[in-house]
């Protein structure tokens, strides 16, 4: 399941870089690196290119939810549950992905053209402006992370529920636990860390382990005497 997860993440991220060279190669851009407002509007098209991969790409975190529901409460779990959030409700399940994602994707492109700027101007403050907006996008996707990261699996509960009402349930569910939710992704650090260290052939491992973690901590929060 990782590695079929961790392919599909590699074809999404190649058919970015494929649409991006393509666009390239249109004639309005063949004057880039002599042209400011060509080289700009270029990486704003690459960037929103990029973001709706990114939404598409999230959407498998359904499937991954899915299976390893699955997995926990003994229920045939597939490989194939990873295109879960593609077959049912696939309209809801990208909702909630660019929600969840909607810091990155609303500060992708000042922080693309702002990083942009600096390598043109070789000006320090696009510089310090990029990794302000770079800072604030990474605080608010992780306070998104920890008040509606258990959003697809309430999703899959309740698969006929609007993504908003998912949204709300998830928000009230993690009201008094989003230290505990964090507590989880904190302890892992030292694993990704020597995942990296291993040229990233330890993530095949690490990943199902903090994906079982966080399903396990759902079901302690839907259930939490059955779960204990």
């Amino acid at each position: 399941m990782t590695l079929s997860y961790f392919i599909w993440m590699y074809l999404i991220s190649y058919a970015g870089s494929i649409l991006s060279t393509m666009l390239l190669r249109l004639p309005y851009f063949s004057s880039i690196s002599s042209n400011t407002t060509a080289d700009i509007v270029f990486t704003v098209l690459a960037a929103l290119i990029a973001m709706f991969l990114g939404v598409v790409a999230e959407m498998f975190t359904c499937g991954i939810c899915l299976y390893y529901l699955n997995v926990s409460t003994g229920r045939d779990a597939q490989t194939a549950d990873i295109f879960r959030g593609f077959r049912e409700n696939p309209s809801e399940v990208f909702k909630i992905s660019a929600f969840l994602l909607s810091p990155s994707l609303i500060m992708t492109i000042p922080v693309n053209v702002t990083s942009e700027l600096y390598i043109i101007t070789s000006d320090i403050k696009w510089l310090i402006i990029s990794l302000i907006l770079f800072a604030l996008a990474s605080a608010g996707s992780l306070y998104l992370h920890l008040t509606y990261g258990i959003a697809f699996f309430v999703l899959l509960d309740f698969p006929s529920y609007s993504a908003g009402r998912v949204l709300g349930i998830a928000g009230q569910k993690m009201k008094g636990h989003r230290c505990r939710f964090f507590m989880i992704d904190l302890l892992f650090i030292p694993m990704f860390i020597l995942g990296i260290l291993s040229f990233g052939i330890g993530l095949i491992w690490i990943y199902p382990l903090i994906n079982e973690c966080r399903t396990l901590f759902f079901l302690n929060l839907m259930n939490p005497e059955e779960q204990q």
